[in-house]
C-alpha cells in the first residue's frame, strides 16, 4: 500500500509514517512494525489484545488501553520495558473497548483524539 501511495502522492513525506489501528487493526499495526522494521516512524494502537507491541526505540510505540478488555500475556511491555524503550501506555478508565470506535461518546472521542494528536506531535 505504501508503495502505491508513493506513486501518486510524491508530495507526501514518507520518511515519517505513523500507523494507527483499533482492536484487530491495532494488532495488525503491531505486526507490521515487527515484520517491516524501519518503515513506520510511530505506531499507535487502540486496545490491541493479541499481537505483542514491539520492544524497540524505533518505531516509537504508543498504546491507548480500554478499561474492560485485558491484553493477552506478553502483549504489553513491562514497566521496565516501557522505560527502556520510551513506550507510552495510557489506560482510559472510563472507556470500554467497544466505545473506542464510532460508538463512543463525544467526550471519549475527544479524549482519544487529544492523546493521538499529542502522540503524533511527540518528537
Amino acid at each position: 500500500m505504501i508503495n502505491e501511495l508513493k506513486k501518486n502522492n510524491r508530495q507526501l513525506d514518507f520518511s515519517h509514517i505513523a500507523l494507527i489501528g483499533h482492536s484487530n487493526g491495532a494488532d495488525m499495526t503491531a505486526l507490521f512494525a515487527q515484520q517491516y522494521p524501519g518503515i513506520a516512524d510511530k505506531i499507535i494502537t487502540l486496545d490491541n489484545r493479541r499481537m505483542a507491541l514491539p520492544r524497540t526505540n524505533h518505531p516509537k510505540v504508543y498504546s491507548l488501553r480500554s478499561s474492560d478488555q485485558p491484553a493477552d500475556d506478553g502483549v504489553l511491555p513491562s514497566e521496565e520495558e516501557q522505560k527502556k524503550y520510551s513506550i507510552t501506555i495510557i489506560k482510559l478508565p472510563r472507556t470500554i473497548h467497544n466505545n473506542m470506535d464510532n460508538k463512543g461518546t463525544l467526550q471519549q472521542h475527544q479524549e482519544i483524539t487529544d492523546h493521538i494528536l499529542r502522540f503524533l506531535n511527540d518528537r
